[in-house]
């Protein structure tokens, strides 16, 4: 894109989609840190009448019976998850500037997409496995007689990971119209 030339609608579409990114990305680092190092504050958004408000496998009301160590020794099984969450999402934001720029197709855009993809399965598995950890460490800390160990696998999950081998498709054919992009300009 020149100075003088207005984006297309894919180019403010990938612009609007890369605001959305980042606010969602700051969301879930956010909600994790209130979850995890306030949740009498987190709670009191919630009422008890309503159910319980989960975070990330763990009642918040019982996250604020835990003493302080015991609620950062089961906080601290999020930060792999989180850091790779961040680290995808970054590499999203790479690639929606390039789109931006008009570089749909560049070796660059692409690999950031491939990273997307592949760091994004990686926070799904690690948060999956994070979770299952931080119940067993709750379980650990308040005794077996006083809650369950519980296998959670939603669809939403399984989606996720058809999601990210969708992506790997997708950086794929990017790929090979790149590829066929210069066949042509050699070409001509």
């Amino acid at each position: 894109m020149t100075p003088d030339s207005t984006p297309s609608a894919l180019q403010r579409l990938s612009r609007w989609i890369r605001f959305a990114a980042i606010a969602f990305a700051t969301c879930v680092v956010a909600i994790h840190s209130l979850g995890w190092f306030w949740p009498e504050v987190a709670g009191k958004a919630h009422h008890a009448s309503h159910g319980v408000m989960l975070l990330a496998g763990v009642p918040l009301n019982l996250l604020a019976t835990l003493e302080p160590g015991e609620r950062v020794l089961v906080s601290v099984v999020s930060v792999p998850y989180l850091v790779v969450f961040v680290w995808a999402f970054y590499r999203l934001v790479k690639m929606l500037r390039g789109f931006e720029r008009g570089a749909f197709f560049d070796r660059e855009t692409v690999g950031h997409l491939r990273a997307f993809a592949g760091l994004l399965l990686l926070a799904k598995l690690l948060s999956l496995l994070a979770m299952h950890l931080r119940v067993a460490l709750v379980v650990h800390v308040l005794g077996h007689n006083k809650s369950r160990f519980v296998v959670n696998l939603s669809s939403d999950d399984l989606s996720i990971l058809l999601m990210c081998a969708l992506f790997f498709a997708i950086a794929y054919m990017m790929e090979e119209g790149r590829k066929l992009a210069e066949e042509n300009r050699e070409f001509v």
